[in-house]
């Protein structure tokens, strides 16, 4: 026998690949687009950041890993303060000896939206639970991000970013997204091309930190 959970389960898998199989139509018709992006920024290490744009400011996570196209791999994505969302774009240096120094890029960027019952978004985060499709340029499709009952070091909520099964969704052998297209959305630079390129171009400038922007 079907229990209410299942059946709920059920309804939002088959709502998932409808939005999936006319993803354009789904984007055309939503009211609630926002805007998205994912950089990658190379702090004390290497991680990316999942920003979404909502209430405007870019709600935050970081992923030490990285997003996984494949539904059976989640993604610890620790949950940081808002960021300004006119810095999404920006790519060069932050301050040595402050918060986030490092070489950042714009790993990628588009739109997001909420999928239909998470709507409310603020709702949504406060009971722990996040389904949305993205449109960027490497990341699309149905994703969903779940807080779990971690913290990390700095008492920061942690939550587990997954794929959705829809027809964007690969195969755990298949290679990984972050490995197959490394490279800033905007030009193609890498990390190590923007990080050199600033130096050359900023020599004397004083370097802006992470929670200025």
């Amino acid at each position: 026998m079907q229990t209410i959970s299942s059946a709920i389960q059920l309804i939002n898998l088959n709502l998932i690949d409808r939005i999936s199989d006319d993803f354009s139509r789904y984007f055309d018709n939503c009211a609630y687009l926002q805007i998205y992006g994912m950089k990658k920024h190379h702090a004390s290490r290497l991680h990316y950041d999942l920003r979404l744009g909502w209430n405007g400011v870019l709600l935050s996570w970081a992923i030490p890993l990285g997003p996984n196209y494949c539904p059976k791999i989640s993604r610890e994505a620790i949950e940081v303060q808002d960021h300004r969302q006119k810095y999404l774009r920006f790519e060069g240096v932050y301050a040595k000896g402050k918060p986030g120094a490092g070489v950042t890029m714009l790993w990628d960027e588009g739109l997001w939206a909420p999928l239909p019952g998470y709507l409310d978004v603020d709702r949504a985060l406060h009971h722990g639970e996040l389904r949305f499709v993205l449109k960027g340029g490497k990341l699309l499709g149905a994703w969903i991000l779940r807080r779990t009952a971690s913290r990390d070091f700095s008492g920061n909520p942690i939550w587990m970013l997954t794929k959705e099964r829809d027809s964007y969704a690969r195969c755990p052998g298949d290679i990984e997204i972050v490995q197959e297209m490394p490279n800033s959305i905007l030009d193609g630079r890498s990390l190590e091309d923007i990080q050199r390129e600033w130096h050359e171009q900023h020599p004397a400038r004083v370097q802006p930190t992470l929670f200025e922007m």
